[in-house]
């Protein structure tokens, strides 16, 4: 059974009106709350020009106006696509506007950050969208809102990595969208159905906290851009809920289960996606929560948020699988001819059914490549989506998760393409080849690092914070690599002349990754600090006036540095500041100089997703 996520809102309006709807941060709106926004943000779209079946984007930094963008965006019978200012390569809003047919941006006047780059985005567009502030209270005219539009009209797009770094606009179609919402079956009761969502509205991964739990007449909850990089606000803010679902990857799960015990009287289930589960993780949650269903679902975006799993993890497994195919969703193992693998055999991952997306935005070639005939449907014009991904069936039919068969790889939840990170890096003046391997922290989660050969071997190699700035200027955070290793040449394999990926990870523990920068001018409480960086970054490669962010730390590192500066200087700086106080100096100046002594906890995660 499909669930129209308009439909199902418009029920709830008339049905629970008082009850919660949404709650982003410290902000939050009831159904008759939320129905009065969105419709009078729907009607200003209508003024503007934008007519059924066009995009608007909803550029803003996380807050609960990006919730009414989105949903406004479907009452005025449009799509929405949520663009976060501050992020590079196929994020960016220009990128974007050349992807889509943009009727309109929805824009916030109070957020310094927004109106700049909007403005430079929009002087270059072809299509000269509207701009809407959502700052601007407004009384449009009471006109009527349109009728629903075709099922198959678009609901929003998403934007994910090409592999040339031109992005790739995944449009989803309301009917797409009505299919999940209809597989859902969480167990959950009426007025006891809260969602937290820990992942950025950006990624699809998100809807699962938005579409369903609206549609149902649930609250859904999310952090607010301050809030995303702090594990204990976003802890707070569940706890504070009285969560019933907690999505979120795996990576950030790790992190945040030991602040979750608290939620033990309300929550019950925890879903995780976007990453493979480890199963050491599965036992750590047994650990904290023991009555609490812990769910492992899979779904790439071009299929609509998730489409396979649950699988209901409560037994010690050496694979967490991910389930089987959800309801209006067919799963396929197929070899190079699409014909289907023998039980227990890796092969390649096709997915068909209702939340096959519409495909690529002006890409159709693209679109033609990846989005197929399905042979095994009974209905005249069916497609499957090659997912690119290897997977196998358990013996209880459950599919589990084997690695990519391209060079796409999933930092911290987002999918990256090696070979657009390779491509930006060699367009740099000092690199002449450059190769990105996905690399396992202690703790399993995956970082980059990326071996560069010199353009020029006799020149000044550039520092890596200076390769990483060069790369931060065209990508994603997540695609930034962590490491930069020089080497001479490219290893090549005897046998099969390919590269040899082998010898290039060798380099990243042995005596070739250590290029220390000489600490003997610095203080005492700087050689500390320094120490405590080199084990979070895994490398000495940094001097003390680096940016932490620069030379391989991320906003998920920042907070294993936090852990290690509490044991040794408790209270000193909280997590907040150390986006500010960013070098080794900066937080020198700021500690005590006598610190305590206890080490830091063995098992602290390096890396999670927010």
């Amino acid at each position: 059974m499909s669930v129209d996520l308009l439909d199902g809102l418009m029920c709830q309006f008339d049905r629970v009106p008082d009850r919660l709807a949404v709650v982003v941060g410290d902000r939050s709106l009831t159904y008759r709350e939320l129905d009065t926004a969105t419709m009078a943000l729907a009607r200003r779209l209508l003024v503007a020009g934008v007519r059924p079946g066009q995009m608007v984007v909803v550029y803003q930094r996380q807050n609960l106006d990006t919730v009414i963008g989105m949903i406004a965006a479907l009452r005025a019978a449009a799509a929405w696509c949520v663009i976060e200012p501050g992020h590079g390569g196929e994020s960016s809003l220009g990128a974007v506007l050349e992807a889509l047919d943009c009727a309109a941006v929805i824009i916030d006047g109070r957020d310094p950050l927004t109106p700049g780059e909007a403005a430079g985005a929009l002087a270059d567009a072809t299509n000269g969208p509207a701009v809407i502030d959502i700052a601007a209270r407004m009384d449009p005219p009471e006109i009527s809102l349109p009728g629903p539009p075709p099922r198959l009209a678009p609901a929003y797009a998403i934007t994910t990595s090409g592999s040339t770094g031109v992005p790739k606009a995944v449009v989803v179609s309301r009917a797409n969208l009505a299919t999940q919402i209809g597989s859902r079956n969480n167990a959950h009761t009426d007025g006891a159905l809260v969602t937290f969502s820990a992942l950025r509205l950006i990624w699809d991964g998100s809807l699962l906290g938005v579409v369903w739990p609206l549609a149902v007449g649930g609250t859904s909850v999310f952090p607010d851009f301050r809030m995303v990089r702090d594990v204990d606000a976003v802890a707070e803010l569940a706890r504070s809920r009285g969560v019933s679902h907690f999505i979120a990857t795996p990576s950030f799960y790790r992190l945040a289960l030991p602040r979750l015990a608290e939620l033990r009287p309300t929550l019950r289930t925890v879903i995780l996606a976007g990453e493979a589960v480890p199963p050491r993780l599965v036992d750590e949650h047994r650990e904290v929560l023991p009555a609490v269903a812990l769910h492992n679902e899979y779904g790439p975006t071009e299929a609509t948020i998730t489409c396979i799993g649950p699988y209901v993890a409560d037994t010690p497994l050496r694979v967490v699988p991910m389930g089987k195919p959800a309801v209006g969703t067919t799963a396929h193992l197929l070899d190079d001819k699409l014909r289907p693998v023998r039980s227990g055999t890796r092969g390649d991952l096709y997915l068909g059914g209702g939340q096959i997306a519409d495909g690529y935005a002006a890409r159709p070639g693209l679109t033609a490549t990846r989005f197929v005939a399905d042979p095994f449907a009974t209905e005249p014009g069916a497609r499957m989506y090659f997912t690119g991904d290897l997977a196998c069936a358990d013996t209880n039919g459950d599919i589990e998760f084997h690695g990519r068969a391209d060079n796409q790889v999933k930092v911290r939840g987002v999918r990256i393409e090696r070979g657009a990170v390779e491509a930006v890096l060699e367009n740099h003046p000092a690199v002449r080849e450059a190769v990105v391997l996905p690399v396992a922290d202690a703790d399993d989660s995956v970082y980059l690092a990326a071996f560069w050969v010199p353009l020029d071997p006799a020149a000044t190699t550039p520092a890596s914070s200076a390769l990483a700035g060069f790369c931060a200027e065209h990508l994603v955070p997540e695609a930034v690599p962590a490491r930069f290793v020089t080497v001479d040449a490219l290893p090549i394999t005897p046998g099969s002349s390919k590269l040899d990926e082998a010898a290039l990870r060798t380099l990243l523990t042995g005596s070739a990754a250590r290029q220390a920068v000489s600490r003997d001018d610095w203080t005492e409480t700087e050689r500390a600090l320094g120490e405590i960086w080199s084990e979070v970054l895994l490398h000495d490669e940094f001097d003390r006036v680096d940016r932490f962010l620069d030379v391989g730390g991320n906003s998920h590192r920042v907070v294993a540095l936090h852990v290690r500066l509490q044991a040794r200087w408790p209270g000193a700086i909280p997590v907040g500041l150390l986006f500010d106080l960013d070098t080794v100096a900066a937080q020198a100046a700021a500690l005590p100089a006598d610190p305590v002594q206890p080490a830091a906890p063995a098992d602290v995660p390096l890396a999670f997703e927010v």
